[in-house]
């Protein structure tokens, strides 16, 4: 029996021998576990984020490309006498004005009508447009026939024939009526 002891005993140390020789310590592989469960916490963190906020897309999504346009519409102060139709409306008004919408719709409406004229917009918020206002009390001419003449006080129209002005309206109402008829 003692014999058998021997051999099992050897057989066991040649096997923790065998393991022994290894240059890993327990610790050395709880540090390694621990270091690799932060990096896949931390991926996983990352790509989570990531996904959420839109960095990273997943699927092929077809990317809808819209084709840049020119506004031809919206016109600073000192194009207002010179476009290239015989006659057209101007619309001076801010946009940022709590009316603004309507005076859109109005033109938008107006325009669809089947012999409408042209009708451009003047933004009066606008730095570039800023000359064209009048003072409080400051007069002008009502119907100009160069820009450096031409000032106005709120929302106004302004039909414009052969780069004079021929016919102005001010005050919403009155803008409603002309672009009615």
């Amino acid at each position: 029996m003692k014999k058998e002891t021997k051999k099992k005993n050897t057989k066991t140390m040649n096997k923790k021998e065998f393991y022994g020789k290894t240059t890993y310590s327990e610790e050395t592989k709880r540090v390694v576990k621990i270091a690799v469960t932060v990096v896949v916490i931390l991926t996983l963190v990352y790509l989570l984020t990531a996904l959420a906020t839109g960095e990273i897309k997943l699927g092929s999504e077809k990317k809808e490309i819209k084709e840049p346009t020119i506004q031809y519409e919206e016109i600073i102060a000192g194009e207002i006498m010179n476009r290239k139709e015989e006659e057209y409306y101007v619309m001076t008004f801010a946009f940022t004005d709590k009316n603004a919408s309507k005076y859109i719709s109005l033109k938008d409406t107006y325009s669809k009508e089947e012999k409408s004229l042209p009708v451009y917009l003047v933004d009066l918020d606008s730095a570039f447009n800023k000359k064209i206002i009048a003072e409080e009390a400051e007069k002008f001419t009502e119907k100009p026939s160069k820009i450096s003449d031409l000032k106005v006080n709120g929302a106004t129209v302004l039909k414009i024939k052969n780069g004079k002005v021929v016919e102005r309206v001010e005050g919403e109402e009155k803008i409603k009526a002309l672009l009615s008829k």
